[in-house]
């Protein structure tokens, strides 16, 4: 049985939209009720430059992969029965 690389490509991006998703209301919240202090200015933009650096990375590395490639996860079908 064989499986293409691009799957896991699809969901990631499923899970990438869901972590957008939930932090866009974080940082309406953070925005709207949190700026009394210079700490919460700090943890904002410290949360923004965090989220925006592990989006760069993962898109470098993902960048590299050939997305048509597949695997196989059950071996072959002929080797079953040998």
């Amino acid at each position: 049985m064989e499986i293409s690389l691009s799957v896991f490509l699809l969901l990631y991006l499923v899970y990438i939209v869901i972590f957008l998703f939930f932090s866009f209301f974080n940082l309406f919240h953070m925005v709207r009720y949190g700026f009394v202090s210079v700490g919460a200015w700090v943890v904002t933009v410290g949360y923004i430059v965090i989220t925006l650096l592990g989006l760069f990375v993962s898109y470098y590395y993902i960048a590299q992969i050939d997305w048509n490639e597949t695997f196989q996860i059950l071996g072959s079908t002929n080797n079953i029965y040998n």
